[in-house]
């Protein structure tokens, strides 16, 4: 996939919001130390059920989240969808 936009990222998270650094990413656009180890965990979990191509876009956010670095919640991230 090419580059990742806010609203690609926010698309990808929805159905694997986790109540912890995975949601604050989908909710607000924060990434703390833990957001991609816990991106990481889903990947693997993913692909261990067979379910690809989805592990491989969030193998992508791990690289949009790896690229932006840390970061507290940005404003109007929610109006990104």
């Amino acid at each position: 996939m090419d580059e990742l936009t806010d609203a690609n990222v926010r698309e990808i998270l929805r159905p694997h919001r986790d109540g912890g650094p995975i949601s604050r990413l989908y909710a607000t656009g924060e990434i703390t130390e833990g957001t991609i180890p816990a991106l990481g965990v889903l990947s693997a979990e993913l692909d261990e059920r067979g379910e690809d191509e989805t592990a491989e876009r969030v193998g992508d956010v791990i690289s949009y989240a790896d690229a932006a670095g840390e970061r507290p919640p940005v404003g109007g991230w929610t109006s990104k969808l």
